[in-house]
């Protein structure tokens, strides 16, 4: 799978197919952010005043409408995920926006990649600090690299200190110390540094 070089502490990916297998294994079912039964935090995410989780993956929509009678075979499927999807996707909140205006929103790349509609219109944080671990297996590492390259490319922002980290899972992954401790003395370089 990979070589470790303890002299330059670096590891070399010698196998991308066994890298994934041993590294990154899905930790979601299927509708992996928008589960069937309104049970992950995405679903709350976009939740509204009438109903704390709601669907919003129109794509998850789309494939329970149209496979329908596929799915029907299966003795853990329900009708009603199909409905509950296209319904919950009508739902506004109380200021009127859908679930596509609250998913913008969500999304910072809506914010700074040309592709959406939303680029340039907010103003973006000049410093930015992400750290991920490279066995997470919520989301694809693809999703934090992007954000950092998008980051990079953005004119206002200066610094984006991005890092994966070796043998860490999704959250506060951390070489060394612990997040809070090191996000503290990010915080107080980037201002010396003003």
């Amino acid at each position: 799978m990979g070589n470790f070089d303890s002299s330059t502490n670096t590891v070399s990916i010698t196998s991308i197919e066994a890298f994934v297998n041993h590294c990154k294994s899905a930790s979601k079912n299927v509708g992996a952010f928008d589960d069937l039964n309104l049970s992950q935090a995405e679903n709350y995410v976009f939740g509204n005043d009438e109903s704390d989780a709601l669907h919003w993956d129109a794509t998850m929509a789309s494939l329970l409408t149209d496979n329908a009678s596929k799915y029907s075979t299966y003795s853990d499927y329900d009708s009603s995920y199909a409905e509950d999807y296209t319904a919950d996707l009508d739902e506004t909140d109380s200021l009127g926006n859908d679930t596509y205006y609250r998913q913008n929103m969500y999304n910072p790349m809506y914010y700074l990649s040309d592709y959406y509609d939303g680029y340039e219109t907010s103003t973006v944080a000049t410093y930015w600090r992400i750290r991920t671990g490279i066995t997470q297996g919520d989301t694809a590492l693809t999703v934090e690299t992007n954000l950092a390259l998008a980051l990079k490319q953005y004119d206002s922002v200066e610094i984006v200190d991005f890092e994966t980290v070796w043998n860490q899972g999704h959250t506060t992954a951390e070489r060394t110390s612990d997040s809070t401790t090191n996000f503290i003395e990010w915080v107080n370089e980037c201002l010396s540094d003003m």
